[in-house]
């Protein structure tokens, strides 16, 4: 459940840095002020989310 949980926060991270991109000129700098910090947050906790599956997961299968 951790890997999918990761990978659902990099692909949202993914999500807010393309919006930010894409958002037209006149609220584009507050658009980008807002999703591109989010993105960051995301993203890494999205990172960390894997690793910690992939070492959790590890660890079980070697157990089981």
């Amino acid at each position: 459940m951790k890997l999918i949980s990761g990978a659902i926060l990099v692909l949202a991270a993914e999500q807010a840095y393309a919006h930010a991109q894409l958002v037209q000129f006149p609220n584009h700098e507050s658009a980008a002020a807002v999703l591109v910090p989010g993105s960051l947050v995301l993203v890494v906790l999205g990172i960390l989310m894997l690793i910690w599956g992939l070492l959790t997961e590890v660890r079980s299968s070697k157990v089981s």
